[in-house]
């Protein structure tokens, strides 16, 4: 018989040592892990405001709550969004249903679309929340509704897709990102460290770095200011601040200048000083300056057909969630402003011909709804609703005017009460 090696011996051989080192030093990073995502739990927000907007609700009405600073509306609710209060979970025998977007589901009106829709339908039996979310697109709203929308108890999802720009792509987390803005899948949120991950992450999420609400100057802020100083000046020197603006010299600025010499300029310039609301964007400036040049635009660089096929696979993937989770998935197609409404049309016809900023939009959005058709997901376009209806759009904003909400929540009443049980 051999004699048994003393346990002592066993931990001097190499294998043994190396692995209860291993070993240990597995066991010291997962818990300093843990403990970190503990204490960061005290200074992030709970599920699900961390993986909507990802800051804390009162910080929203300096952001994307604009609409709330220049007169009444609905204000924001324990999730951080422009709805009123809900529970985790839908109440008892209550059908929830999800509206997800981005700022044409969560802002500009003073009643969003969800609660306009939700008030009409006058049922106790259904719900319909706000899941938009500004400066989001297809990526964003498939990880919303796979990880916050569903385990939510939303059992009806209607993803609304603004051809204006949903059709840019935005990166899709991977299985092997550690850490990635939720809700979108990282290694953190998979290990229960969304906290960990948030702090981590947050500062990267686009809404907060598009409306730069913790900055000394917002967004918002920076966009009244730009229209108050329009609003002390006379035509000439109004004439010359969009001048300045465009950053244009030689050529290109006589051009512009010539443009801005012409009679209809007069009443632009009105609308910049006093738009619908107050509420004044200067985001489409850039490409109107290019269109007056004569430059290519940025949206040119693709075809219809390159814009659909960057975005389909999220929407199919939505529907796939869906199917999952024994939810229903249908898409609201919303039409941009400078395809349908006379009154914004109008107001920016100066600078060239409007179909070179969303003439391939339209194009691939015909695409997308042959294929929507193909795949049998059920869709509802607005453009026939709203096509020749004069300022359902804020004239300088180009989201939906109140009197734009109201006419689509009728008919997405009228839409939705066709495929609900009675």
């Amino acid at each position: 018989m051999h004699a048994s090696t003393p346990l002592g011996n066993r931990f001097d051989r190499p294998l043994w040592k190396y692995g209860l080192t291993i070993g240990m030093l597995v066991a010291t990073v997962t818990a300093s892990l843990y403990l970190a995502n503990g204490i960061a739990s005290l200074w992030t927000p709970p599920f699900p405001v961390l993986g909507l907007h990802g800051v804390k609700p009162e910080l929203g009405l300096r952001g994307w709550g604009r609409v709330l600073l220049l007169g009444e509306g609905q204000g924001f609710n324990d999730w951080g969004q422009r709805d009123r209060p809900r529970t985790r979970r839908p109440p008892s025998h209550t059908r929830r249903l999800a509206f997800v977007g981005d700022s044409f589901v969560e802002e500009s009106a003073p009643i969003p679309v969800p609660m306009a829709v939700e008030r009409l339908m006058g049922r106790k039996d259904v719900e319909v929340i706000n899941f938009g979310v500004s400066a989001t697109g297809t990526t964003d709203y498939y990880y919303r509704i796979k990880n916050i929308v569903i385990p939510l108890g939303a059992s009806d999802i209607y993803m609304f897709f603004y051809e204006g720009n949903d059709f840019v792509p935005d990166k899709h987390s991977t299985r092997l990102a550690i850490f990635t803005t939720y809700p979108k899948d990282s290694l953190a949120s998979r290990l229960g460290l969304l906290s960990l991950n948030h702090l981590v992450t947050n500062r990267h999420r686009n809404v907060l770095r598009v409306w730069q609400v913790d900055q000394e100057e917002s967004l918002n802020d920076h966009e009244q200011r730009m229209m108050q100083r329009l609003q002390t000046m006379d035509d000439d020197a109004a004439r010359h601040f969009l001048l300045d603006l465009s950053t244009f010299a030689g050529s290109k600025r006589q051009l512009l200048a010539a443009l801005l010499q012409r009679p209809e300029a007069s009443s632009l310039l009105a609308s910049l000083r006093h738009p619908d609301g107050g509420l004044f964007r200067s985001y489409m400036f850039d490409d109107l300056f290019r269109l007056a040049a004569g430059d290519a635009l940025k949206i040119d660089a693709s075809s219809p057909e390159q814009m659909l096929a960057r975005i389909y696979p999220d929407i199919l993937a939505m529907k796939q969630v869906c199917a999952a989770a024994q939810a229903s998935f249908s898409v609201v197609l919303v039409p941009m402003a400078l395809h349908v409404d006379p009154r914004y049309i109008e107001t920016w016809s100066l600078f060239g011909d409007l179909d070179r900023l969303g003439g391939r939009q339209y194009q691939a959005t015909e695409l997308l709804k042959a294929s929507l058709a193909r795949d049998g997901i059920l869709f509802h376009d607005l453009r026939p609703l709203l096509h020749g209806v004069r300022g359902a759009y804020l004239n300088v904003d180009g989201h939906w005017s109140q009197q734009g909400v109201d006419l689509v929540a009728a008919d997405l009443t009228r839409f939705i009460a066709t495929t609900l049980p009675p």
